[in-house]
């Protein structure tokens, strides 16, 4: 039996892929990434070869151990991220142990971030930041924004209205902003739909907002280290 495996190592900026290579050899994947955000390079390939979406959500990246200055004047920061490789036979992988695998090795590695993988509603799987270092650059556990309960009004208006009212409750519960950032806005400003809930898990209400569109969409809640918030971008599976 062939085993599962994973490994990693960190390079410099000038190294970074636009995207993860993916090759297959003597019946093993092979996927290769170099991003300031491998591990989601990594989802974004498994999406492209096995149709798998998958939401992501940041920790918070506070500690110069997980951060990396951009070239340039501006001071800019990013998350500071390097190479991230993983393997598994190529046979029908199944979504949920071949996420395990990608997840366990990833929070083996030296990239910045330790990550949760969770299943969700309608076959859903979604993989939550949940630790990284912090001011004092010890590895520490966070609170995750979009477990916050929340509530929001039922009422039937544009899905770009439910996203906005979710991030607003968010950003006041935790103190962090939330902001949307990339989104099909022609799509979700013209899908009217009753969504809202009392006390139900700010995760919950943006998979029902998402799903009441009718397509298939999917979520990178991205921390900028610049701002110290977030910015929730929303992507559209394209058809093959």
């Amino acid at each position: 039996m062939v085993a599962f495996q994973g490994f990693s190592q960190t390079q410099g900026s000038g190294s970074y892929l636009k995207q993860a290579a993916i090759s297959e050899s003597a019946g093993i994947v092979h996927l290769t990434a170099n991003s300031p955000r491998p591990l989601l390079q990594i989802l974004d390939a498994l999406q492209q070869k096995y149709g798998w979406v998958v939401d992501y959500e940041d920790p918070q990246y506070v500690s110069q151990m997980d951060l990396v200055d951009t070239s340039g004047g501006s001071h800019s920061r990013l998350p500071g991220g390097g190479s991230f490789s993983v393997e598994f036979p190529a046979g029908a992988p199944q979504e949920e142990k071949i996420l395990h695998l990608v997840v366990d090795s990833y929070n083996r590695s030296k990239n910045p971030g330790r990550f949760e993988l969770r299943p969700g509603a309608q076959g859903v799987f979604y993989v939550v930041g949940i630790a990284a270092h912090n001011e004092k650059d010890a590895i520490s556990s966070q609170p995750v924004l979009f477990d916050l309960p929340i509530t929001v009004a039922a009422g039937e208006k544009p899905i770009t209205a439910t996203l906005d009212l979710i991030c607003q409750e968010v950003t006041a519960q935790s103190h962090t902003a939330v902001t949307i950032g990339v989104s099909p806005r022609a799509l979700l400003d013209h899908a009217p739909a009753k969504v809202g809930g009392a006390k139900v898990a700010a995760r919950d209400l943006l998979l029902q907002g998402l799903m009441a569109t009718h397509h298939t969409l999917y979520w990178r809640l991205l921390f900028d280290p610049n701002s110290k918030g977030y910015f929730l971008d929303i992507h559209t599976v394209r058809s093959s």
